[in-house]
Formats: structure tokens, sequence, C-alpha cells
């Protein structure tokens, strides 16, 4: 039977001093992940679900890192280098996706305390835009997946939130990405004389309508909801909705599960600092 890679995480045995720690013993009872001070035992009372299993999620990805990393060491000992460099291209894209965890849990605790005020500036989108596309890249690794990025051959300059408009880009890329085995993703950027509007277009597995209204619905406002079954694509766009908000902006989401996702976000040109 085919191990896999999470699986010798928690199992595998090795027998070199130079295998990682953390693998040696397997994961403490009841805990996620012990590196990084990412532990999480049973969420405290004070701390938001979402928050929780954000934790949850970077924890799973870690292991997964560390597994990956006893894998290439023993590929390498072995000789096998065609392996080796297999396993690499899979350990940069599971490192991006731990980048965007630990992002997504940093941009979750900004929003929860109300400490994530807008800071405007002049900046060009299309840069910002090829910049998200190619860290997307990353994420996909070896995936059969294009990732496209659509947009004016000329800089556009406009006035607002750098920060929070590149966070929402690379949540909408990185879910896609996560999400889309084959196929093909698109960032699109269409300017009006007013506004920005960014489409994100995926093939990857979908949503169903009663997924996309749990994400938007009135109940997500400040996360305290019940988080069962929910994601790391739902705790992304909530991560989207709030941010979208500050920005004065509107989000729509259509979808179908198996088939696809189109995420529109669209935003003034010039912002004003409130």
């Amino acid at each position: 039977m085919k191990t896999t890679q999470r699986q010798l995480a928690y199992s595998r045995k090795p027998n070199s001093r130079n295998a990682p720690p953390s693998l040696k013993a397997g994961p403490p009872a009841n805990t996620v992940s012990d590196v990084g001070h990412l532990s999480v035992q049973k969420a405290p009372h004070t701390t938001s679900p979402v928050i929780a299993l954000a934790t949850h999620n970077a924890g799973l990805t870690l292991y997964e890192i560390l597994a990956l990393v006893e894998l290439i060491r023993v590929a390498y000992e072995k000789g096998e280098l065609t392996s080796v460099e297999a396993r690499l291209s899979h350990l940069l894209s599971e490192a991006a996706s731990l980048t965007s965890s630990v992002s997504n849990i940093l941009a979750l605790m900004k929003l929860e305390a109300g400490q994530s005020e807008k800071v405007c500036e002049h900046f060009d989108i299309v840069a910002l835009l090829h910049e998200v596309s190619e860290a997307a890249r990353m994420i996909i690794g070896n995936k059969s997946v294009t990732v496209m990025d659509v947009s004016c051959p000329s800089p556009v300059v406009i006035h607002s939130d750098r920060a929070k408009i590149r966070q929402i880009m690379t949540e909408l890329m990185s879910n896609a990405a996560k999400f889309t085995d084959r196929g093909r993703i698109a960032l699109i950027l269409n300017k009006t004389d007013d506004a920005i509007r960014l489409t994100v277009a995926d093939t990857g597995k979908g949503m169903t309508q009663e997924k996309i209204r749990a994400v938007f619905g009135t109940s997500c406002h400040g996360y305290d909801v019940e988080m069962n079954g929910l994601e790391s694509s739902g705790l992304g766009l909530r991560i989207v909705k709030s941010l979208v908000k500050k920005l004065e902006g509107t989000i729509s989401v259509s979808s179908k599960a198996g088939e696809g996702t189109i995420v529109e976000v669209s935003f003034p040109v010039e912002s004003k600092k409130f």
C-alpha cells in the first residue's frame, strides 16, 4: 500500500541522526503542531473559531513540509536525484501555501482587533498584479494548471491601500491555486474612469450555493460563526470580503461545484482615507 506524505509525517521513524526532531516522536497528543509557535490543542474561549481553524491549517501544512524534507533527505542519500527534484517543486509549493496561511492568521487578527486601517498611496496596480500571479505559480508547483494575468500593457497608477489590494489578490489567487488541479487560473484587471475591477476565474473544484451563502451571509460579520466543514477557501474569501468593504468596494461570486469559480472585486481608483 502506498504511504502518503502526511502519513509519513506521523508514522515514519527515521533512524538517521539528521532527521528532523519533530518526525522522530510524531506529533504530541491532541496537538496540531508544536513548531514555530503554531501549537493548537483546544482553542480557548477567547480565540475566534476562524483563527483557530486557520492556525490548524497552517499546522497541517507545516507537517507536510517536514514530511517532504524527510523524503528529500532519504532520496538524496539513495542518489535518486530525479525524485529530489520533483519533491523540491512540491516543497516550494507547500512553503508558499504556509506563507499564505500565516498571512491569513495575521490578517484575521488585525481585522478582529480593529487594527486594519487604510493607508493610501499612489502605485502601479499592473506591476502588483504581475507579482501576485508569479507567487500563484509557485503555489501551483508542478500541477497541470496555466496561470494567466490579463491587464493593460502600460502602468495603471491608482491611489489606494496597496497592502490591502495585494492581500485581496493574494487570497483569491491562493484559493484558486489550492483548489485547481488542471486547467487555468486567470487574474484579470479592468479599469474605468473611476473604478478598478479585478476578476479571478478558475477551472477548479468550485463551490455550492450553500457554501457561498455561508461565506458571504450576514452571520459572517465578526467571524463568530460555527466553523464545521469550512475549508481554507472560506477563510480567504471572508478576509477578502472584509478588506473590500474597507476599500469601499463590492465583491461578487459565481461558482458551480466541479466546474470552477469566478470572483469579481471592484473598488475606487481614488480612495479616501478615513
